[in-house]
């Protein structure tokens, strides 16, 4: 209830595989979107797979980033691709090893531009929510990690007036402070006594 109802509040649900987290969330982002309709806010949303590949970041935020281009009008989609990617570019000159090389394909280019951290990937991505002017937002991660949901808690919180957040995680939490406007529930940890 604290969560449903705070303007700006993320809930973090960490429950073995199989513990119906995956269907919270499938509840949640059909909620977000009755409401989304009727209030002009976005809903993003990304279910994570078992394999490494689908859990990376990478993917993490171009599927949150083709969901915003396709939630706005034809217009902007050239300009979400060119904040996003002029965001990458620029942080891509700010790592100290990084450099063009003269004689690399543009494909080896573009690959080195996009293996970026996390953090920066999450505050590309969010650039792009500041420049769309995206005020209301749900974002609903299910089985990413940890660190990631943290990560794009934090850099949510200073890019969108009013963000409701659910992440879900498959271990329980291992940081023991937890960031203000961020609650979390652990499967089962009640019953322990812990």
């Amino acid at each position: 209830m604290q969560w449903k109802l705070a303007d700006s509040q993320a809930l973090l649900l960490s429950a073995p595989p199989g513990h119906g987290t995956t269907e919270v969330c499938s509840h949640v982002i059909d909620l977000a979107k009755k409401k989304a309709s009727q209030t002009n806010s976005y809903v993003l949303y990304f279910f994570a797979s078992s394999t490494t590949d689908a859990m990376s970041s990478t993917n993490f935020a171009h599927t949150l980033l083709q969901q915003i281009v396709c939630c706005s009008n034809a217009e902007h989609a050239d300009y979400i691709a060119t904040t996003f990617l002029s965001t990458l570019l620029r942080r891509h000159f700010q790592r100290p090893t990084q450099a063009f090389m003269k004689d690399d394909e543009p494909d080896t280019t573009i690959e080195n531009i996009l293996r970026i951290p996390d953090d920066v990937l999450i505050e590309a991505l969010l650039e792009v929510v500041k420049k769309t002017g995206i005020q209301e937002l749900s974002v609903v991660i299910d089985g990413m990690s940890e660190d990631i949901a943290r990560l794009v808690f934090k850099y949510s919180m200073r890019a969108i007036r009013k963000l409701k957040a659910l992440f879900t995680i498959d271990e329980s939490p291992q940081y023991g402070e937890t960031p203000d406007r961020m609650t979390c529930i652990e499967y089962d940890k009640e019953r322990r006594g812990l």
